[in-house]
């Protein structure tokens, strides 16, 4: 018999390969439900746009300009490779509370860097860049809920100007 904790990995695992938009499983005192709404009820924009990666209306992504500040964008840079979240769950930018994030930015990042954490259900989903480069923008809020291939962050691949 499996744990707690391997068994919520597979219902999670499942849900992410599937077509479904929620689930509710329980067993004993155990119960997960997990759903591709927003947590307001209402249905999650369809996917498109850095705009639909913005979990709040009065959020802008922070993109770097060529002086190396930082810009509102409404629109992933061309030829960016966008790092999307892998399942629904809450956007973690750093290790732990108090500690800076994994990436920032203006950072350069290996593919195999962690850039953040999606945690669901007290698992924490490390998520990797994906694409050696510079990091161009952030989309998410530090402990704010994501959806399933939500864009998180832009990053101008190694090799391609910004």
């Amino acid at each position: 018999m499996s744990s707690p904790e391997e068994a919520i990995k597979r219902v999670v695992e499942a849900f992410e390969r599937s077509e479904w938009t929620e689930i509710d499983v329980r067993w004993g005192d155990v119960r997960v439900h997990l759903s591709t709404s927003a947590l307001d009820g209402t249905a999650p924009p369809p996917a498109g746009g850095a705009r639909d990666a913005v979990p709040s209306a009065d959020r802008e992504p922070a993109v770097a300009a060529p002086d190396g500040s930082t810009i509102a964008a409404d629109a992933p840079p061309p030829g960016a490779h966008l790092v999307v979240s892998p399942s629904p769950g809450i956007f973690w930018r750093s290790p732990e509370p108090g500690l800076p994030p994994f990436a920032d930015v203006g950072d350069a990042v290996e593919a195999s860097a962690t850039v953040c954490i999606v945690e669901v259900m007290k698992l924490m989903n490390h998520v990797k860049a994906g694409a050696a480069g510079t990091v161009l923008a952030v989309y998410g809020d530090n402990g704010v809920a994501v959806r399933k291939g939500q864009p998180l962050f832009a990053i101008a691949p190694a090799g391609t100007s910004s």
